[in-house]
């Protein structure tokens, strides 16, 4: 029983969120599956070209999950961002300069 508790622990550590973007003419799309987890928090800076997403998620067993990812994009307008949050997708649409 002991090594049930192992695998379940060592699953759940290794489940992240699926990150695509797409650089199209005046904008970036960046779509986040969030595969089992849910949205608790997120948080979002942008220094030098860089956008860091900071995700604060929770697994199917309300553990806290953190993830970061950075992603370069160059000369966005961050300040008109638009989001869309659903159950298993957090949608950014981030325009260009």
């Amino acid at each position: 029983m002991k090594n049930d508790l192992i695998k379940i622990n060592s699953f759940t550590e290794n489940t992240k969120p699926i990150i695509k973007v797409i650089d199209k003419d005046s904008f970036y799309d960046i779509y986040i599956f969030l595969r089992d987890l849910t949205k608790d928090e997120i948080i979002l800076k942008y220094i030098n070209n860089f956008l860091i997403l900071n995700l604060s998620l929770k697994n199917k067993y309300n553990d806290l999950v953190n993830f970061k990812r950075i992603l370069y994009l160059n000369k966005v307008n961050i300040d008109k961002i638009q989001n869309s949050v659903q159950a298993n997708l957090i949608y950014l649409k981030i325009p260009k300069n």
